[in-house]
């Protein structure tokens, strides 16, 4: 077998907790092998050799020690030092790009590595950028200043759309990205999320996240109202507390001031709201496995439909109770009363209904749901399954 060296390179930094950290991660962990080297690169001014970089898996090396940055000058530098740092290693190299909402890196790469280096280069994504801001307010006369940057964004994004024909190939996380990205290049491939259901979890019992003789309810990651419709599951919370259910509504995760004013200092909500805050990852593990069910109320969005929430991957993995929305892949592989529950998005009354429904009849298909749910992730998430179809679309 060839020698390959891969580089996945962005402006995150993939030494920190983040959804995409662990995506990257997961494709590391299923292109690595004795034969496949992959480094983890985060946009620095930093000058980096072999030795800045630290092994966290077999032959897959992450940036450690690094400045990050957004300078224009410094990103065409990161890219030279990058080059080479790839020349230094031995066998063919392959770049796969990790989009955010700066575009210096994404044009200066192509530009660079594509454009005069000839090199291949591959794009993984995970959503449409032109879309990210969906959910926020729309343009309005009496707010110039956010109506002209909303704009500017979203002009950028049109144009960045185009860039994707110069790619090797891209990489999709959902069918309709991956409809999408084909209208500018045909060479394309789905990778849903990724995960690993045979990760050893490690709770801690002295913590607790819930609360006793209550149904506990559980979300996690970044809290944002709007996007994950937050304000109506909330709404259809309190209507089952009128019913006289005893529940409770658990969260963690990332969340901006303005959004937890929204949320947590709402005098309207009657539930109890309990937030935990930004937690690590052995404390989100005993987070999750300390709550009745799990749920992803999102609503419909051109940015949710597009993407796929990779939060579902970490409640199968703990074997909980999920609810969630129709919405972008969600219905490919979760089937109503299978291996978890599934309601249309926006629909407040088939929400109420079928939390009714959970709650009454909890006990008597908890198992049943949590082994069909668990083979689901074995069978469709497991970052090894996708192990040879990157091997030979990246190869």
């Amino acid at each position: 077998m060839a020698f390959f060296n891969y580089y996945i390179y962005s402006n995150f930094d993939f030494s920190q907790k983040s959804a995409g950290a662990t995506r990257m991660l997961y494709y590391a962990k299923a292109l690595a092998n004795k034969n496949q080297a992959v480094f983890l690169v985060s946009c620095c001014k930093t000058k980096f050799n072999l030795d800045s970089f630290e092994e966290i898996e077999p032959n897959i090396f992450v940036l450690k020690d690094k400045k990050l940055t957004t300078n224009f000058f410094f990103n065409i530098l990161f890219l030279k030092r990058l080059f080479n740092f790839s020349k230094k290693h031995k066998g063919q190299r392959r770049f796969i790009f990790y989009p955010s909402p700066l575009v210096y890196l994404e044009v200066l790469a192509l530009a660079y590595l594509k454009g005069i280096k000839k090199q291949q280069i591959f794009c993984e994504l995970n959503e449409i950028r032109l879309y990210s801001s969906s959910f926020h307010e729309p343009l309005t006369f009496t707010r110039l200043k956010y109506s002209l940057k909303k704009i500017t964004y979203k002009t950028v994004f049109f144009i960045m759309q185009y860039l994707l024909y110069f790619y090797s190939g891209i990489i999709c996380i959902s069918t309709s990205i991956e409809q999408y990205a084909r209208k500018y290049n045909s060479k394309t491939i789905r990778v849903p999320i990724l995960t690993d259901p045979f990760l050893e979890l490690k709770p801690q019992n002295n913590k607790s996240y819930s609360k006793q003789g209550y149904f506990n309810i559980g979300f996690s990651g970044t809290i944002h109202p709007s996007k994950e419709n937050l304000l109506d599951f909330i709404k259809t919370l309190d209507n089952l507390i009128k019913e006289g259910h005893k529940i409770v509504f658990n969260l963690c995760g990332h969340v901006y001031d303005k959004d937890y004013d929204k949320i947590f200092n709402n005098n309207d909500f009657q539930i109890e709201l309990n937030y935990f805050g930004n937690l690590n990852q052995i404390e989100l593990s005993t987070f999750l496995l300390q709550q009745n069910l799990l749920v992803i109320p999102r609503g419909y969005t051109l940015q949710n439909k597009f993407g796929f929430s990779t939060k579902l991957s970490d409640y199968l993995n703990h074997k909980k109770t999920i609810l969630l929305t129709d919405i972008s892949d969600n219905s490919l592989y979760i089937k109503d009363g299978i291996n978890g529950y599934i309601v249309p998005p926006n629909d407040n009354k088939a929400m109420f209904k079928k939390l009714v429904y959970i709650i009454k009849n909890f006990k008597e298909n908890e198992i049943k749901i949590i082994e069909n749910a668990y083979s689901t992730s074995l069978e469709n998430f497991y970052y090894k399954i996708q192990s040879k179809r990157l091997h030979k679309f990246l190869n």
